[in-house]
């Protein structure tokens, strides 16, 4: 099957294109032929690499004429290659799948099947609130049919004029082999002034944006590292706000407490410093670091919104706190200074991962729903189970 994918943003560091590359190579390991529309990103030889088609198509539009382009684009894309089933990524790139298949003429039909090409949407998160209320109403018009990733996503959008029977929930999944290397050696350690069975690591893997909340995290972290001074903080990742973060730090005099490491395409090897994973994000979906924190046997603190709490199980394997508090964050913090009970909450988020977040079972079912709506299994209702 020639699946294309649609992209908003370019193809650079973050959830949605993480997904993507894991899709591309399971998906072409399995036969069918991936072409991923996007603009240039930093990943985007990657991608290639792992056998995508890239097809330059900029989603991004601000206006008639740039939504026009891209319509046209993806038209032609579709008629040339025999494209077999359009997977948007986003609301925005659905609009222009919807209008450049489905609004004006357009002959081109499956040949395998005789049918119209189908739009299967995935929709990973909607940040703005004016966004979701028209997105039920927008995706029940441009999609066929909508795989979500979480719960919490699907049932803002069954609000807003989604019929339940025109989605499902398939969970992404984490590469669980991967992570199960995630052990921490003294030797690359020290590469971070840490040493192990001494330094408890409370740790993060995220961009240096607002939305992550870096700033409530040290000011969280500077109420318990004087009580707690073998306590640190690794934060890995780069972004807009590093320079504001490291001057937060200086202020508070935790320069010889909390580590800056850039970043870091090695994650499972830097979630093995941690014994703590931080998630102090104030906008969470179905946060895709927390998993793999949890794939690496690392217990989690993230905030109670969003998907967070489809992902941790309060008090089992780790802790929800109060966004943007960052007393209650510290009371969590200090809470899992305990290493027995970090332990344990790992060893159950490990459980947890590889019962709900596989991988294989994610791209199974996501492959199966294309496989039924492209008409080449036999195209009834999806057969993923509904929530």
């Amino acid at each position: 099957m020639k699946i294309l994918y649609l992209m908003t943003e370019p193809f650079g560091i973050g959830g949605v294109q993480s997904d993507v590359l894991t899709l591309t190579e399971d998906l072409t390991a399995k036969g069918h032929i991936v072409y991923v529309a996007t603009t240039e990103g930093v990943l985007l030889q990657e991608l290639i690499g792992k056998g995508a088609i890239h097809v330059d198509i900029d989603f991004h539009f601000s206006g008639a004429a740039q939504f026009a382009r891209a319509l046209k684009q993806l038209r032609q894309v579709v008629a040339r290659e025999g494209i077999e089933l359009v997977a948007p990524q986003s609301v925005r790139s659905s609009m222009v799948a919807y209008a450049a298949l489905r609004v004006l003429p357009f002959g081109y039909r499956v040949a395998a099947t005789s049918r119209r090409v189908p739009i299967v949407t995935t929709i990973h998160n909607i940040h703005n609130p004016k966004n979701f209320k028209w997105a039920g109403r927008i995706l029940r018009q441009s999609a066929d049919f909508i795989i979500f990733e979480s719960n919490y996503e699907r049932n803002r959008l069954l609000a807003h004029g989604l019929p339940a029977e025109q989605s499902a929930v398939i969970h992404s999944g984490i590469d669980l082999d991967r992570f199960s290397t995630a052990t921490r050696t003294a030797e690359f350690a020290r590469q971070y002034g840490l040493e192990p069975g001494r330094h408890l690591v409370f740790g993060i893997v995220a961009r240096l944006s607002e939305e992550k909340g870096h700033n409530y995290l040290v000011d969280a972290f500077a109420k318990i590292a004087q009580p707690r001074p073998e306590t640190r903080l690794l934060i890995v990742g780069d972004g807009p706000l590093l320079e504001q973060t490291q001057a937060q730090v200086a202020r508070l005099g935790l320069q010889n407490q909390v580590i800056f490491a850039g970043m870091q395409r090695d994650i499972p090897s830097h979630l093995g410093l941690f014994d703590v994973f931080v998630l102090s994000s104030t906008r969470e979906s179905f946060p895709l670091s927390a998993r793999e924190a949890m794939a690496a046997g690392r217990c989690v603190i993230a905030p109670r919104i969003g998907g967070c709490g489809e992902v941790v199980e309060d008090g089992v394997t780790g802790l929800l706190f109060t966004a943007a508090d960052v007393d209650d964050l510290a009371a969590k913090m200090l809470i899992l200074s305990d290493r027995a009970a970090v332990a344990a909450m790992g060893a159950a988020g490990r459980g947890r991962a590889e019962r709900l977040f596989s991988r294989h079972v994610w791209v199974e079912g996501d492959e199966q729903v294309y496989l039924d709506w492209a008409g080449l299994a036999s195209h009834t209702a999806p057969s993923v189970a509904m929530p």
